[in-house]
């Protein structure tokens, strides 16, 4: 290629043309995943911070994770929802309390299996069977706003 200062007009809007074509070749689905990726820059920010997790607790490693060893507790907060979690490990029963936002719907996300979604009571309380151990997250959602937990190793 040239130097720049030794193009003519014709030789730029050639160069122009050819880079104008390669924009109009960038698949939508590739347009799409980039605006997407801008999404990720405040993830941290949009989760719901973690204020108490019962393995956390003082003794809480030297205890047995055995069937003895009670449920686990975890609460999460953020913008004035708190939500309150007790999970039975040998059961798969886990029990909730969306606070102050009655019938949200609460969404369980694994990675290995597909979402379980269920609406609080007028109280704020749910039941969700069957979630076993392993990572999960939790969804609440009301009135377009969403409370979504980090994802944490039950």
């Amino acid at each position: 290629m040239s130097e720049p200062d030794a193009l003519g007009d014709d030789q730029l809007l050639e160069l122009l043309g050819r880079a104008l074509a390669e924009d109009a070749a960038v698949p939508e689905r590739r347009r799409a995943a980039a605006r997407a990726a801008l999404g990720w820059r405040s993830v941290d920010a949009e989760l719901a911070a973690l204020l108490h997790d019962s393995a956390l607790e003082a003794g809480a490693a030297v205890r047995s994770s055995g069937a003895g060893a009670g449920p686990r507790t975890l609460s999460f907060e953020d913008d004035g929802t708190t939500l309150e979690l007790e999970h039975d490990g040998a059961g798969g029963e886990l029990l909730g309390e969306v606070v102050g936002v009655p019938g949200a719907v609460v969404r369980v996300e694994r990675a290995d299996a597909e979402p379980v979604a269920v609406r609080a009571d007028a109280s704020g309380f749910f039941r969700i069977e069957g979630v076993g151990t392993g990572p999960v997250r939790v969804v609440v959602e009301r009135d377009g706003r969403a409370l979504t937990t980090p994802w944490v190793t039950l």
